[in-house]
């Protein structure tokens, strides 16, 4: 019996959104993870260290990407599509229970090291994979609103993230919070990723994918001049949106370092911002399907690069209504564009390589964002002036919308 489409997205989106919960909390728990992993005299130093880990398992995405990718193209995209639902889990669950370092030493730093890389790889062929095979069994015409309760789906798992962060630090007084309150949303983690491993299992094999199988036609090459060229146009699409997304997950240690806004305050504003965002994903989504997803995209991107400096300038008011509306207006440009490009990227290359070539493009983008909060907050060290973020942002924005002008959609779609 044929699966419903609205089932299908549904079933995916649920799966996604609990891998992404799972993958958030890292970053969302750095100022905890730093003191109790990657001990240091310096804090700063701590930070730098945690973040460089960050950095490490984004980096290693792209290769998880193109393992995952390559059996998802060869043997099917739902197989490797449970299955990354299951490392997730073991990687989630091992670091609410790994001890910290003044128990077991280096040991501590090095196994919580190791399970953010496993959290990395099997991340780098989530998405992806989650896009793919939408992509695969849902018509073309109606990509956006599709995909917009996809993506809405992965935003609730990073509200959901900030929600349990935030219930927690307003139960707990810092000094639990620090001894153990960090574990509960990463054990809380493994077990719902369990669930969604499960639950995948039942979802069908795409009707592309199976027609690909029976076709005698020769597949595709990854390493094609012509295959090059389109994973560097969507790494251009991509560049943007990855470090602002990337930056706002790294956001609680940011905002209470440079302008002092409160933890609970913090998480506060993320679970609000995450929601706000997920109610908007759907609705771009539709609206995407009507105006195009190019033009949206363009148009989102060209209006932060004209206001971008206006919207981290919220910030220095340093009040909870300008912590609220930086984070409002954040997560509109992120809603915008993601009901776009997430839709835009897997019609850029050929079903053979689809899978491979969409996580390869998607994770190196997110490779690329990963310094971006290690970057930021060395260059804030030394030069102790806030501003030059929105700079920054607004050049990536640029390139984005000059990338979105030039790429174009595969013919075999």
């Amino acid at each position: 019996m044929k699966m419903k489409q609205s089932k299908i997205t549904f079933l995916t989106s649920l799966g996604a959104g609990l891998e992404y919960y799972d993958f958030v909390l890292y970053v969302l728990l750095a100022s905890f993870i730093s003191q109790q992993f990657f001990p240091s005299t310096n804090r700063v130093a701590a930070l730098f260290a945690t973040f460089g880990v960050f950095a490490v398992g984004n980096i290693i995405r792209p290769l998880g990407g193109i393992i995952f990718g390559i059996f998802g193209d060869r043997f099917g995209r739902k197989k490797v599509f449970a299955n990354t639902l299951l490392w997730m889990a073991f990687a989630t669950f091992l670091m609410g229970i790994t001890p910290t370092f003044s128990t077991i030493g280096l040991a501590a730093t090095v196994i919580f090291s190791l399970c953010r890389i496993v959290q990395g790889t099997t991340c780098g062929a989530e998405i992806p994979g989650a896009v793919t095979f939408l992509s695969e069994h849902i018509h073309e015409k109606h990509h956006g609103i599709h995909f917009g309760f996809m993506i809405s789906a992965i935003g609730l798992g990073g509200a959901f993230g900030s929600f349990v962060i935030w219930m927690i630090t307003k139960i707990l007084s810092d000094a639990q919070m620090l001894a153990w309150g960090f574990r509960l949303p990463f054990l809380l983690g493994g077990v719902l990723a369990l669930v969604g491993f499960f639950i995948r299992k039942h979802i069908p094999e795409t009707p592309a994918f199976l027609a690909m199988k029976e076709s005698t036609s020769k597949p595709a090459s990854l390493f094609s001049k012509k295959c090059i060229g389109q994973i560097l146009s969507a790494l251009g699409v991509l560049i943007f949106p990855a470090c602002f997304i990337t930056f706002f997950l790294a956001l609680p240690v940011y905002l209470n370092d440079t302008y002092h806004y409160s933890f609970p305050d913090i998480y506060l504003a993320m679970t609000f911002g995450h929601f706000w965002s997920a109610t908007l994903l759907p609705v771009f989504g539709w609206l995407s399907d009507y105006v195009g997803r190019k033009k949206l995209l363009f148009i989102t991107v060209l209006v932060f690069a004209i206001f971008g400096y206006s919207i981290f300038s919220l910030l220095q008011l340093e009040t909870r209504w300008a912590l609220f509306g930086f984070v409002a207006l954040s997560q509109t440009i992120i809603a915008a564009m993601a009901s776009c490009y997430f839709a835009l990227l897997p019609r850029v290359f050929p079903t053979s390589i689809r899978y491979t070539a969409t996580a390869l493009s998607y994770n190196m983008a997110y490779t690329i964002a990963a310094l971006f909060p290690l970057v930021a907050n060395y260059i804030y060290e030394v030069i102790k002036k806030p501003s030059y973020v929105a700079g920054l942002f607004i050049s990536l924005a640029i390139l984005t919308a000059i990338s979105t002008l030039t790429l174009k959609d595969n013919q075999d779609n």
